[in-house]
């Protein structure tokens, strides 16, 4: 969805960030007192052609955004900034550093040094800011300055308070689309040589597998081929997909009482690491596969050395076609992966895309806001479809622009969404026109206006996109609404070290299991690895999600 962010454009003018934010950060082009709060919107205030009422002075917002290239995404950020600021009069100013989010806003913490907003938190990390009083509570805008913020979020707005009914944290990227996330992947040209085989289960995925790499043992290079392969760490990569085709849900068995079984204390976990010892037996899986990083295992893949591949969608785009028809003039269009379903018989359903309606990310605003209604007032447009369109389009109205808005009418530009459909819309564009760059609170799911439009630009054409298409009808019985199940220990309890090192432990001890030199062995292996993950308290992990999945089930419905 989203591409890289790589085109450069010259910002005209350069300042200083707001209350300590250093001179690497991401600035805009217009000049703005740093000394002056978020806009005073005093006096009689015109509403423009988006809805949105123009503030008398500019309304500034300096947002932490985490870790990125501060210089990518200045030259990112300059023609949605100067549409913002000629339009709304609202001057966003995005910040980052190429440091690790963690480990900066630690300092933050620590030298008291932050701007008034703070973006693309977990929630531990917002939980973090919340329990140190950085946070302003802002239930207490919401009806009065933000009503938009309720009537989006639906019945999700009741996750976000906490037991007090007060609000601090709100979500970014929430919602749900029903697109596919993960699945089964296979060459698609190699596969129609073949005659295009029928399978349906894991085993019968992999024969086909087995017998691509038999017709195709080597490269074009001499380098030996594999069925599959995968990249560090397996058990976030490549597990929770797998474990799908077994019927499991993110990992974890989830019974009708909500009592959560990690798949490490399931049958169906045992059944899944034995079908993958098999095929690292039969020198099918790349032994590499738990020490690779993403690039290593692309560069296998770029080279032709693997058939098919378990996790998510787009790896197998962006390391076969995606690189295919840039690096060879005889390329054509049936040479790339496709996304297939494959469902253990024992599964009532094969569960590989799970939803989360929540989001993973969350905003707050600082007690460094001077005025947050002001901020709320901007959270309250830009939540709206048409404000979601805006963030997530990009700029309209331009050359450059993949959409027009002229007099309330929404259209796409024919050219841009052509390109989307045939596969040749250049990405760089995307960052041109500021797509997604000054995301806040937007969501990501079906707007409610029109029941189809979404923010992400390219997923808005796929019953018309050949490949997209194929790979959604293939899926469409694989999707499923995890929203219950994305739970996170707090930092701050014993069990998230507890947590912590059972993740550790758990992508070594599979490794030995799947590497197994029989499958007794195997059995073995993965009995060793139960009792140590359960000694080192993985089911104390598994009573405390069961407990609060319990208390969601009550609570949100």
């Amino acid at each position: 969805m989203k591409k890289g962010m790589i085109l450069v454009l010259v910002c005209a003018l350069v300042w200083t960030m707001l209350s300590g934010c250093s001179k690497s950060n991401n600035e805009g082009e217009s000049a703005v007192d740093p000394g002056q709060p978020a806009a005073e919107t005093g006096g009689e205030e015109k509403t423009n052609e988006y809805g949105w009422k123009v503030p008398n002075k500019a309304l500034e917002i300096n947002f932490y955004a985490g870790q990125d290239n501060p210089e990518t995404v200045k030259e990112n950020s300059v023609m949605m900034q100067k549409f913002l600021l000629e339009k709304f009069n609202v001057k966003l100013n995005k910040i980052v550093y190429d440091v690790d989010m963690n480990e900066k806003l630690n300092l933050m913490l620590a030298s008291g040094d932050y701007p008034e907003v703070i973006t693309g938190l977990s929630d531990e990390q917002a939980a973090k800011w919340i329990a140190q009083g950085k946070a302003v509570e802002l239930s207490q805008y919401v009806d009065k300055a933000a009503p938009n913020i309720k009537s989006q979020l639906g019945d999700l707005y009741k996750t976000f308070l906490n037991s007090k009914g007060e609000l601090y944290a709100l979500p970014s990227y929430w919602g749900i689309l029903p697109i596919p996330g993960a699945s089964a992947h296979i060459r698609y040209d190699w596969w129609k040589e073949m005659g295009s085989p029928d399978f349906s289960t894991p085993e019968e995925y992999y024969q086909v597998l087995k017998k691509m790499q038999e017709a195709h043992p080597k490269n074009s290079k001499g380098e030996k081929t594999y069925a599959l392969s995968g990249y560090s760490p397996m058990y976030t990569t490549v597990v929770p997909t797998l474990a799908g085709m077994w019927g499991l849900k993110a990992g974890y068995k989830i019974a009708e009482d909500g009592t959560n079984t990690h798949w490490v204390n399931t049958s169906e976990g045992l059944e899944f690491t034995k079908f993958m010892n098999q095929i690292y037996r039969d020198g099918m899986l790349d032994p590499d596969s738990f020490i690779n990083t993403f690039d290593d295992w692309k560069a296998k893949f770029s080279a032709e050395r693997i058939m098919g591949h378990i996790g998510s969608w787009w790896v197998s785009w962006n390391a076969g076609h995606e690189v295919w028809q840039k690096a060879n003039k005889d390329w054509t269009d049936e040479q790339r992966f496709i996304q297939v379903k494959a469902k253990a018989t024992s599964a009532a359903s094969a569960n590989l895309t799970a939803l989360n309606g929540r989001g993973s990310y969350r905003t707050i605003i600082t007690d460094k806001a001077k005025n947050p209604e002001d901020i709320m007032k901007w959270f309250n447009f830009s939540i709206t479809d048409l404000g979601t369109r805006i963030i997530g389009w990009g700029v309209p109205n331009i050359e450059q622009s993949v959409w027009t808005y002229k007099d309330g009418k929404i259209e796409w530009v024919d050219t841009m969404k052509k390109r989307i459909i045939d596969g040749t819309y250049d990405f760089k564009n995307s960052d041109l026109v500021g797509q997604g760059v000054f995301t806040l609170v937007e969501g990501i799911g079906t707007m409610k206006d029109d029941g189809k439009s979404t923010y992400w630009f390219d997923q808005n054409f796929n019953n018309e996109a050949k490949w997209k298409k194929l790979m959604n009808d293939n899926l469409k019985d694989t999707i499923y609404d995890n929203t219950m199940g994305v739970i996170q220990i707090p930092g701050n309890d014993p069990l998230a070290v507890t947590n912590t090192q059972i993740d550790e432990l758990l992508e070594t001890l599979w490794a030995k299991s799947v590497m197994a030199t029989s499958e007794a062995d195997a059995e073995a292996k993965f009995t060793e690895m139960r009792d140590k993950l359960n000694n080192a308290g993985l089911h104390d992990i598994e009573g405390y999600r069961t407990k609060e999945y319990q208390r969601r089930m009550k609570e949100w419905k």
